[in-house]
């Protein structure tokens, strides 16, 4: 994983001569409280990205995620490429729409999860200055797909998401080179 991620950087860094890529890192925290049972998760995500032009961009977050509901405790790894589209410029702020893609392995004692999703991720950009953004993305209109193996059991689940609230909030700095 430390290989993985010094290559991307030593990339990203020998191109620094292009105003046209972006590297950043976000945070990420979701609560949800269903049938008394209380599920807090936190998320690192180290991003990487390029402008096409002045409204397309591709992008891909890796992450390390931790999670803990009552008692459990699980930690996982998730990579969600993107394609974004900025549909409005005011000044020092941007409105965009990120369509991601999503892989997420998680695993908790014997209990293994493999999750595979896609979504509209809506957000917002302030340009502090020409180096420098700050970046939110609030809600989602998702999809994901899970399945979960113990032992030689196997269950498998869907997930539906839309709302613009908390549950999807996402802050992220981004400097761009």
């Amino acid at each position: 994983m430390k290989k993985i991620l010094m290559t991307l950087a030593a990339i990203a860094m020998a191109t620094t001569m292009n105003a046209q890529f972006y590297i950043g890192g976000g945070i990420g925290y979701s609560h949800s409280d269903i049938n008394d049972v209380k599920t807090d998760q936190f998320k690192i995500l180290p991003e990487f990205g390029y402008n096409l032009d002045d409204q397309i961009s591709v992008g891909v977050s890796l992450g390390y995620t931790h999670s803990k509901s009552d008692d459990v405790k699980s930690d996982g790894f998730e990579v969600a490429p993107y394609l974004r589209y900025t549909f409005a410029k005011w000044s020092m702020v941007n409105a965009f729409v990120d369509l991601g893609l999503d892989y997420a392995y998680t695993k908790v004692g014997d209990v293994k999860v493999n999750a595979i999703g896609a979504g509209l991720f809506p957000g917002v950009a302030v340009n502090l200055n020409d180096k420098i953004s700050f970046v939110t993305k609030i809600g989602a209109l998702s999809y994901v797909h899970a399945s979960t193996k113990r032992n030689d059991v196997k269950v498998k689940g869907d997930e539906f998401n839309v709302g613009i609230d908390g549950s999807n909030l996402q802050f992220s700095v981004y400097y761009n080179f």
